[in-house]
């Protein structure tokens, strides 16, 4: 096992650096979703087709690797076509909150993205940590939040899959899983282009190509490109911050081999060279009991704004992050309708992101965080009937994940990141590197009981091998072996050399310097399952329940580890989910209504915490908690209730808590309670989406169309709290604020959508609001959301 090595000027010139967007090729189903309406994912998008679902309103998903209509489906899923994410200016996974109920997302404290559904999330920023949301497009892994970016691009339709799913899609899926469907080559030629203009000098423009190549061979070619000025503005400076460089392709090519035969062959690319969104100071408590200046404790701090912001003004805060992934499917019909399917694909990611985390002007914790990640997943699935009335799926699969990551960070402007006056260092880096081999194999039973009365066992058995290696280092200048040098021999008693670029991190026992990377393994196998009863007396009505068994793979931290013991991984954590739901509609489908209760009893809950190491104070450190519990209910409601006029509200109730502590609880700022009886972080009891939109015809041409969407949320700790009195108001300074925003859109269409002109405004009432709040070193930070932005959008389809 070997680390990544980097110095400043490979860093600034990887900075500088561009490389190839990778376009390729994908072959699925055909698939037509229009305003909530699929068809058949494996039928050709014919007009018959087209008719025939719009008649019969139904929308087909793949929740459970195979078509079905979503009235039919046994789970919670909110499924949303293309057209709906355009609307409602969904252009990123983070944006989905404007959608599915119960669904968040925030930024960690390196700005990279996480999810949570139904209050089920990890907050983490380290490549070498699973998330409990897994997102996937067309079914294939994206093993990382941060590899999601390009998803949105040309889709049929999102299904986002809520409770655990680890019996089809895997651990790491406790919470629930997002499926991205990618628009498929048509059997004619089809053409589209949409441009975007708007605040901060916004411009984006995407578009697609698809149709036949041959009597057999079919394509689709689809490019997005976002551009913008700053959004952030110095409230210090002049400044500004946030700059967007973003651009993203697929090609996907449909091969029928033969009338049993079909192979589909995927390939895309994005790269992203925007700049990373700098936090807000919020107050300047030091990390531990050293004798250092701060000259940043009486620095301004900042307004109530979305868009205010201060920043290192000498900082070079463009990434460079990009991803290429191909993909290839076969579907082999055997005949007695049985399907072997084989799914394989392979992914690189690359991430540079430099980012001011001290959210002041000067030059006390600015961070560079790089890393590669390569991942290749293998599925091979069998399924079909056993009996008239007995369906089975089995298969087996495989992944390979390997990360090597760093983060280098720069505290030039007198931190605690020191140990006195003559023993300063103003830089270091700390390493995660890891190698992961996971084995599955699963398999699933589905049969009829009675006409109305159906049940499902699945079961997955998964192991995996986690190999670690990772130190605290000196990036070569000497500042980071001097310190810890002088630490060592504090500790030990004795002293101790540290070479200029070695490892620094000390032996958790004899407190000497490791001077190379430690190493470990974590092997961990696991078996989730699900087993289910439907009764569904009509097409109209299905009544279902759930109990579901889910796990999260164990990881080991990213972080500047003082000792080797804080390198102590977390083990797998597991759930016992139970749900009753039921899907409804009314009035001739003028009402469709979707509730469902649910319970979840975790066992080894995986949290960040803070350890309290000396002499530095309370750093990061991943948690097991013992015993916690997740508990809610949620409900949403489509009505039509004249033709043209659609509205939707869902809301989602959720009460988590923990109930048990893990060994000794320590807050964020080193005080020592319980964190027994608290909400788990970033959790909100109360979510809410509402929508609206009112399509009316203007002539025999031209039609328009009204809407808004309000999503609003209540208030969620970001960090797990002691509540002591002496920190309460610090940990209640970084809590997630409860907000409400509203977004606006009108427009016209064309005949037959063949384009639209609209107009929309989002965050139209300037709504202040955080998306998180974090402790980092001797700085408590909060990040905001998006500021008030307003444009015009056209869209053209031939």
């Amino acid at each position: 096992m070997t680390y990544v090595h980097f110095d400043r000027a490979a860093i600034r010139q990887l900075g500088r650096s561009s490389s190839l967007i990778s376009l390729g090729i994908a072959l699925l189903a055909s698939v037509e979703v229009h305003a909530q309406v699929a068809a058949d994912a494996t039928a050709p998008q014919d007009s018959a087709t087209r008719a025939s679902v719009a008649e019969t309103g139904d929308i087909i998903v793949t929740a459970q690797k195979r078509n079905e209509r979503l009235q039919d489906v046994p789970v919670s899923i909110t499924a949303a076509s293309g057209e709906q994410l355009k609307a409602k200016g969904v252009t990123t996974v983070e944006d989905l909150g404007k959608l599915v109920p119960g669904f968040t997302s925030t930024k960690s404290s390196l700005g990279a993205p996480i999810y949570f559904i139904r209050g089920v999330g990890f907050y983490d920023d380290s490549l070498g940590v699973s998330p409990a949301v897994m997102t996937y497009v067309d079914q294939v892994p994206l093993p990382l939040a941060p590899m999601a970016r390009g998803a949105i691009l040309d889709l049929e339709r999102v299904e986002v899959l809520k409770g655990p799913q680890g019996t089809l899609f895997g651990q790491n899926t406790t919470g629930g899983a997002v499926n991205y469907i990618a628009a498929k080559p048509t059997d004619e030629f089809h053409a589209g282009i949409e441009l975007t203009g708007g605040r901060f000098a916004d411009v984006e423009g995407e578009g697609y190509i698809s149709g036949p190549l041959t009597d057999t061979l079919k394509a689709r070619v689809a490019v997005r490109g976002e551009r913008a000025d700053g959004w952030q503005k110095g409230y210090t400076t002049d400044q500004r911050l946030g700059r967007k460089r973003f651009i993203n392709g697929r090609l996907l090519l449909d091969w029928e081999a033969s009338s049993a035969l079909k192979f589909e062959l995927s390939a895309s690319g994005w790269k992203d060279t925007s700049e990373t969104q700098a936090p807000q100071i919020i107050n300047v408590v030091p990390q531990g009991t050293l004798p250092i200046q701060y000259p940043v404790s009486s620095f301004p701090r900042p307004p109530e704004d979305n868009r205010a912001a201060a920043f290192d003004p000498e900082g070079r805060f463009r990434q460079n992050n990009w991803q290429y992934q191909f993909a290839l499917r076969g579907d082999l019909e055997l005949g007695n309708d049985f399907t072997l399917t084989s799914l394989s694909s392979f992914a690189k990611y690359n991430r540079d992101s430099p980012i001011d985390q001290d959210g002041t002007t000067y030059q006390a914790s600015v961070v560079q965080v790089v890393g590669k990640v390569t991942t290749f997943a293998q599925e091979v699935r069998l399924s079909g009937p056993l009996l008239s009335n007995l369906k089975i799926t089995a298969g087996a699969n495989y992944e390979y994940d390997k990360i090597d990551e760093e983060e280098l960070t720069l505290t030039s402007d007198f931190t605690t990141d020191g140990i006195d006056a003559a023993h300063l260092w103003n830089s270091y880096g700390f390493i995660n590197n890891q190698k992961t081999n996971t084995y599955s194999v699963f398999g699933s039973l589905e049969g009829r009981i009675t006409d109305t009365l159906s049940a499902q066992a699945g079961l997955r058995y998964t192991k995996q091998n986690r190999d670690f290696a990772g130190c605290s280092r000196d990036l070569g200048d000497g500042q980071f072996s001097r310190g810890f040098e002088f630490l060592s021999e504090a500790l030990s008693g004795s002293a101790a050399t540290i070479p200029n670029g070695a490892c620094g991190t000390l032996d958790g026992t004899t407190f000497r310097p490791t001077l190379q990377l430690y190493q470990s393994k974590l092997n961990e196998d696991n078996v989730s399952w699900r087993g289910n009863i439907s009764w569904q007396p009509s097409r109209s009505f299905h009544l279902y329940a759930n109990v579901t068994k889910g796990y999260k793979s164990g990881s080991f931290p990213t972080l500047a580890a003082a000792l080797t013991t804080q390198f102590t991984p977390v083990s797998q954590e597991s759930v016992l989910a139970y749900e009753i739901g039921t899907k409804l509609s009314l009035f001739d489908r003028k009402i469709d209504v979707d509730a469902a209760g649910f319970y979840y009893d975790y066992r080894n809950k995986q949290l960040l915490g803070f350890a309290n190491i000396f002499p530095f104070g309370p750093l990061r450190s991943l948690v097991n908690i013992p015993k916690s519990k997740i508990q809610g209910i949620e409900l949403n409601v489509v009505a039509r209730p004249v033709p043209g006029w659609q509205l939707s509200i869902g809301g989602t109730y959720i009460e988590s808590k923990i109930l048990s502590d893990p060994g000794l609880p320590i807050g964020p700022f080193g005080d020592v309670g319980s964190f027994k009886g608290d909400q788990f972080p970033f959790t909100p009891k109360w979510q809410g989406v509402f929508d609206t939109q009112y399509k009316f015809s203007l002539n025999d041409q031209l039609s328009a169309f009204l809407g808004g969407t309000v999503t609003s949320r209540t208030s969620a700790p970001s960090a797990l709290y002691t509540h002591a009195p002496t920190v309460a108001a610090l940990e209640d300074s970084i809590s997630v604020r409860g907000y409400t925003l509203v977004d606006a859109r009108a427009g016209i269409e064309g005949p037959n959508g063949r384009w639209t002109a609209e107009v929309f405004g989002r965050n139209i009432f300037n709504t202040f609001w955080t998306t998180a709040g974090s402790r980092v070193g001797d700085y408590v930070i909060r990040y905001t959301g998006n500021a008030p932005t307003y444009g015009v959008t056209l869209r053209f389809r031939y």
